[in-house]
């Protein structure tokens, strides 16, 4: 079970709720915002999940009904399921503006944040979740909350000073990665875990954001964006190495209209 550890973004959640009818919390896959949320508002917001096929054929089905049948304020996760409600929470904000009473999260942010940018401008506090910050892991995530902050501590930890325990305790972290579930639970195997979440991820949110009839091709292309990891995206360079035309190789990073949506958007990003 992934531990319950302090989130950095928790403090700046809490005072956007006092100002914004809606909060939108965006990230990838099993970086822990459902737990957040639930943590942060199971006691004050209903929880409903768009994951679930029977909730979401009411709110594909009939948005109305699905809305007079669930009031705010709510919690409503993976909403990139039922994009079209964004229009119906906007109409209810417009009736009724009253701070923090729709809590919408979702991980598909291409599909997200469009969704957001043309129905939720001024009335929703977007915020990105990532895995695990350093400080993060150790359990100190509500005591640093700035990157200048946590930079410093990471700095700390890999002096060159540190016992050799402690460099593998360092290179461990590196390798291990910070995805919650791995992060804080050891037992589980790295190498399955990280091969299952990419195949969930190629599978269930590139098919579904673009038409990609190619899975393997996208994983070698994937794979390849992980070796240039801190270079400069060469579409050319890339198409050589998979064999493919560089138009092809343009319209298999959806990775960066993720990026490039991202950017367009006011929000919080928290390592």
């Amino acid at each position: 079970m992934t531990s319950l550890k302090p989130r950095a973004i928790a403090q700046t959640i809490h005072r956007a709720m006092r100002t914004f009818p809606a909060i939108v919390l965006t990230g990838p896959r099993q970086s822990g915002k459902t737990t957040l949320l639930k943590k942060l508002f199971a006691k004050t917001h209903t929880f409903l999940s768009l994951e679930d096929p029977d909730i979401r054929t009411l709110a594909r089905d009939d948005p109305r009904a699905f809305l007079e049948r669930y009031t705010a304020p709510l919690i409503l996760d993976e909403i990139q399921y039922v994009p079209d409600l964004l229009s119906y929470i906007k109409s209810a904000i417009d009736e009724n503006r009253k701070p923090g009473q729709w809590i919408i999260s979702g991980s598909q942010n291409f599909l997200l944040m469009k969704g957001v940018t043309q129905s939720l401008a001024g009335r929703a506090a977007v915020f990105t979740l990532l895995p695990f910050s350093y400080a993060e892991q150790a359990g100190r995530g509500s005591s640093m909350k700035t990157p200048t902050q946590w930079m410093r501590e990471l700095s700390r930890n890999i002096s060159p000073k540190k016992t050799r325990a402690e460099s593998r305790h360092i290179d461990e972290w590196i390798l291990r990665g910070n995805y919650p579930e791995i992060a804080s639970n050891k037992k589980v195997d790295r190498k399955v875990w990280c091969a299952s979440y990419i195949a969930t991820y190629l599978e269930r949110d590139v098919r579904n954001l673009t038409a990609v009839g190619d899975l393997n091709q996208f994983d070698r292309f994937l794979t390849l964006c992980a070796t240039r990891t801190g270079q400069l995206l060469n579409y050319s360079d890339i198409a050589r190495d998979i064999g493919i035309s560089v138009p092809t190789v343009s319209s298999l990073s959806v990775l960066q209209k993720h990026r490039q949506t991202t950017h367009k958007s006011t929000k919080v990003v928290f390592h």
